[in-house]
């Protein structure tokens, strides 16, 4: 604990030399008639410190007595310094400072900031008091004021205008501008217009962020150029005219992620294009293709083709030449890889007991060892795994189509399984969204809570999907397939339907249906040009 701190020894004056250890400054005298030496922790009271004297006698002896003079490395003249108050001097100690002095509301001296040649910085006096550099020499009121980060910038500014509207400058740098607009703000909101000029680095803008909700909506400009990181830089390298321009090409400030309609017109008037084509004409017709940053949901009963339709669409990915990742987390690799190959050979290598042509399979094979990347499903199967795998299949292989089946697994450990998945949802659709991306969910059916169950052709409805509310609000599309796989008849059997029940990039395809017809022979879906609706037993009750 300090000194001041044990002691209460007042408010600190200045910093002295001290005649025990002979520390050239770092002995600190305070009103109360005490010192304290932070180098050897010598302290005196009033009726042994050799230091004390009396406040307004202190006050005026450490003020240091500077002139003004042109500071040519900054380009200011002197008769800027001089409307400023700011100075070239030494200090006590002899070492030569640029002197900022700070005023009160009287216009009387009550600190000053002096900057040193290597850049650093010390107060003299009673900083806490003084006002924002330069404000005592404007009354409140009034068109604009500009805030600027440092005493050198305000300067700049002057500099470049000459006399005229209000320019000041907080004490302390970037740190302390929301305290000092907080102390000052009856001042500052008595302007029309209020810039504000902050160095432009992380700093600078987080101070600008942080002091944009003390002040008023619409009056705050920022100032920034492109090149430069303040005023003065501006001012050096540019030029007055420079300064002047970039003062008033500021803007009004808008907070980050936001976008004016003159900012994204060039991008607006872009002819709207299809996105990528599904394997079904009529599906990329009514659905106006697949685009990137979108998720879709898939769902559908046992048995009804699913897999059959995710191997196909993989398979009709690739050979238009897309990469595609898949990440099966109940099927082997292995599988996955016949299947998709199976889909476009039109043989069932899947399955045991069936001839095929292997050189023909292994060409197939060689032929996507660029383009088809599965995930190793025997790894983890948690959501930052498969994230962090999405991620790296986008940066590092340029994937951009994916393929999940299914969500129960990525959400099965979770202790609450509906607020997890929500949470699931968001962040696939916004990494989707970040990655610029294509990303297919596989998803599991709660039994309808009437009419017949999905294997004997009911029909997919939204509510049905697991933990349906979640994948509702963040999926663009949503899918089902339906198909009687208990008719009786085996061309029933065959048929069934992609119905689509959510569409929100134009609403056209939500209810339409694409028909299709399993061939027993190759495992192709082949759409029908047909429509009709799935027969089931409920169906024939009446008859």
């Amino acid at each position: 604990m300090g000194y001041i701190e044990e002691n209460n020894g007042g408010e600190f004056l200045y910093h002295t030399s001290c005649p025990y250890c002979g520390s050239s400054d770092a002995v600190a005298v305070y009103s109360g008639g005490t010192s304290y030496c932070f180098s050897c922790g010598k302290s005196s009271r009033a009726k042994e410190n050799t230091y004390t004297v009396h406040k307004e006698k202190a006050m005026r002896d450490l003020l240091i007595h500077g002139e003004y003079k042109e500071l040519k490395s900054r380009g200011i003249s002197r008769e800027t310094c001089q409307a400023y108050n700011y100075q070239v001097g030494y200090d006590i100690n002899n070492q030569p400072v640029q002197i900022a002095n700070y005023c009160n509301k009287d216009g009387d001296i009550i600190t000053q900031k002096l900057r040193y040649k290597d850049k650093t910085f010390k107060f003299i006096g009673k900083p806490k008091q003084a006002l924002m550099f330069g404000q005592h020499l404007f009354n409140a009121g009034g068109r604009k004021l500009t805030i600027t980060e440092g005493e050198i910038d305000a300067l700049s500014l002057r500099e470049a205008f000459g006399k005229g509207f209000p320019i000041v400058s907080i004490k302390n740098g970037a740190q302390s501008a929301v305290k000092e607009i907080k102390e000052h703000i009856d001042w500052i909101t008595s302007f029309d217009e209020i810039y504000l000029w902050f160095d432009n680095d992380k700093y600078g803008k987080k101070a600008i962020d942080d002091c944009i909700p003390l002040l008023p909506v619409g009056k705050v400009k920022i100032i920034k150029h492109s090149e430069c990181k303040d005023c003065n830089e501006v001012l050096v390298t540019k030029g007055k005219a420079e300064v002047v321009q970039t003062f008033y090409n500021a803007e009004l400030y808008r907070p980050d992620g936001f976008v004016t309609p003159e900012d994204i017109i060039e991008e607006a008037l872009k002819p709207i294009q299809t996105g990528l084509p599904w394997m079904y004409p009529k599906l990329t017709e009514i659905t106006y293709g697949r685009r990137y940053g979108e998720i879709v949901a898939l769902g559908a009963g046992v048995a009804a083709g699913k897999t059959d339709f995710i191997m196909q669409q993989i398979a009709y990915d690739l050979e238009q030449g897309y990469k595609v990742a898949t990440f099966m987390l109940e099927q082997s690799r292995s599988e996955t890889l016949l299947r998709i190959s199976g889909k476009v050979n039109k043989v069932f290598y899947h399955l045991p007991d069936i001839e095929y042509d292997k050189e023909q399979l292994k060409e197939t094979i060689h032929k996507y060892n660029d383009k088809l990347y599965m995930y190793d499903n025997f790894g983890r199967i948690d959501w930052d795994t498969i994230k962090a795998k999405i991620r790296s299949a986008t940066i590092s292989f340029g994937v951009k189509l994916f393929y999940v089946d299914n969500l129960t697994a990525l959400n099965s450990h979770a202790e609450d399984e509906r607020r997890h998945l929500d949470a699931l949802m968001e962040e696939i659709a916004s990494l989707a969204k970040e990655l610029n991306i294509w990303i297919l969910l596989v998803s599991h059916l709660n039994p309808p809570k009437k009419g017949v169950s999905h294997e004997a052709g009911g029909r997919v409805e939204q509510g049905q999907f697991t933990g349906s509310r979640a994948i509702m609000r963040w999926s663009h599309f949503m899918m089902g397939i339906e198909r009687n796989t208990l008719a009786e008849n085996i061309e029933d059997r065959n048929k069934g339907l992609v119905r689509v029940i959510k569409d929100r990039f134009s609403g056209k395809a939500t209810g339409q249906t694409i028909p299709f017809v399993y061939n027993p022979d190759n495992g192709i879906l082949k759409q029908l040009d047909e429509e009709f609706e799935i027969e089931t037993e409920e169906d024939n009750k009446d008859f």
